[in-house]
């Protein structure tokens, strides 16, 4: 005769999921501190901060432009990205893994996150286009591009 209590199968569910949650928790934070930390790191190289700051004005620029004009092409990315094969032999998302966040889609998940909270501050596409917040961004990135076309620095990763 079997007198064994049958085991609390929920319990051990509910303990994996707790766990499961904390390692995705601890994860989440490690690369938003890593990305910080690299972030700060660009603050010391003006030319660094030129390029980071092209790669993320044209992601937010896209980002526009698929939410509020409905195109899905990453045209200024792809811009971005074709100036860098040219110019350093790398990609932008190469550029980003080694100088911006090791984790490229949780940074561009971020920067994402961040564009619609803007969006969202402004009032939406229609309000956002009439206060010129997108022509600021847009003049901005034309004139990072420009920059970087003329820079003479060459992506090399401090250790």
């Amino acid at each position: 005769m079997i007198t064994d209590k049958p085991k609390n199968v929920f319990t051990s569910i509910n303990s994996l999921f707790i766990l499961g949650v904390l390692i995705a928790f601890l994860n989440l934070t490690s690369t938003h501190v890593f990305a910080n930390e690299i972030n700060n790191n660009n603050d010391e190289n003006p030319e660094l901060k030129l390029h980071s700051e092209l790669v993320l004005t044209a992601l937010q620029l896209d980002f526009y432009n698929n939410r509020c004009r409905g195109t899905s092409v990453a045209k200024n990315f792809n811009k971005v990205n074709r100036l860098y094969i040219t110019k350093y032999s790398i990609t932008a998302n190469n550029f980003i893994k080694e100088f911006i966040n090791q984790d490229v889609r949780a940074e561009k998940e971020a920067q994402e996150i961040e564009f619609k909270k803007n969006l969202n501050r402004l009032g939406g596409c229609a309000k956002a286009k009439d206060q010129d917040w997108i022509k600021e961004i847009h003049d901005t990135f034309r004139d990072l591009y420009q920059e970087a076309e003329k820079s003479t620095w060459f992506p090399e990763k401090s250790e």
